[in-house]
């Protein structure tokens, strides 16, 4: 084993102080883990709607993509009226349908990239969110990797994905059930964040939940989950975002000023509309390497002060 130079040093210190002031992260991953628990024993998994941590974490996936967008697209299954009420009729109907696909799609991603590892680096993220419609039928909305990279077919064509919405229900309702056009699939070329941005703020709170109640349906329609992500989703993700400590928070706070005139962050004051509302800083890091360094720096900071009669923050 070689010895560690300084570098490594500071990133250990670094990984340890991030895990100290921050638990794991919560959400859906391949397997179907969630954060949404249920709110009582009386009340189903899926009532309290999409938790706004969940949509944040949706949001911080599209955000990191978007530089690929290019080689993503956006997938929409909308169920059919005789599917729904198929579905409707059955304990947790849309929860067995939607595992059902989730499954399938994740496995069929996950060869197609596979076949493609031998050309370039590619990698089966995607990640999905429920949407309820008007008529209370619920929409799945995935985005995900659809091509190794420019020029090469997509991973999963239009065929491939329609058949495993009519399996998915097949295998469900134990019927079979006309599916024609209940799959709908465009190449992003913009932001993934921008298509997606409506979608997360219907489903967000029991708003959604109550859409699909509202509308004449039953629980049985609504999802136990309304959100997820893939295991590579989740992993690259983790990788570059974390939770800020509430320690580095403030001094970020008063810090943001210099490191705007320094060029390592672009940041402004944003000031709400409404009588007493908070003044927020809003900003971005020009690049990772700018932001690795400042909290490589906050790191030192914290350490130097732990012990003496500074105050990490002023010092």
């Amino acid at each position: 084993m070689g010895r560690r130079d300084a570098l490594a040093r500071k990133r250990e210190r670094m990984a340890a102080l991030l895990g100290g002031f921050c638990g794991g992260a919560a959400g859906l991953v391949d397997g179907g883990y969630s954060d949404a628990k249920p709110q009582g024993k009386s009340v189903p998994k899926g009532m309290g709607g999409l938790t706004r941590h969940g949509a944040g974490e949706i949001e911080q996936f599209c955000r990191l993509v978007r530089q690929d967008r290019g080689l993503y697209a956006i997938w929409t299954v909308t169920l059919p009226p005789q599917a729904a009420a198929a579905l409707d009729s059955l304990p947790r109907g849309f929860s067995q349908f939607q595992a059902v696909i989730r499954r399938r799609f994740s496995e069929a991603l996950a060869r197609a990239c596979r076949r493609e590892r031998g050309r370039s680096p590619c990698l089966p993220h995607w990640c999905f969110v429920v949407e309820p419609q008007k008529s209370g039928r619920p929409h799945m909305h995935f985005v995900f990797r659809s091509r190794s990279r420019m020029g090469r077919p997509w991973l999963l064509n239009i065929p491939t994905l329609d058949r495993l919405i009519q399996n998915a229900i097949n295998v469900v309702t134990g019927s079979v059930l006309d599916c024609v056009a209940a799959g709908n699939i465009q190449a992003l070329r913009k932001d993934p964040g921008r298509y997606l941005s409506k979608y997360l703020s219907k489903g967000v709170g029991r708003t959604a939940a109550e859409c699909v109640i509202a509308c004449g349906w039953t629980a049985n329609l609504v999802p136990s989950q309304w959100w997820g992500l893939s295991t590579s989703a989740r992993a690259f993700l983790f990788r570059y975002t974390f939770e800020v400590p509430s320690c580095f928070v403030g001094w970020l706070s008063l810090a943001w000023p210099g490191l705007r005139g320094a060029g390592l962050l672009d940041a402004m004051i944003w000031r709400a509309r409404g009588e007493g509302a908070p003044s927020v800083v809003c900003g971005a890091w020009r690049d990772m390497n700018r932001c690795w360094e400042t909290f490589l720096y906050l790191a030192d900071l914290h350490r130097d002060a732990i012990g003496s009669s500074a105050t990490f923050g002023l010092t």
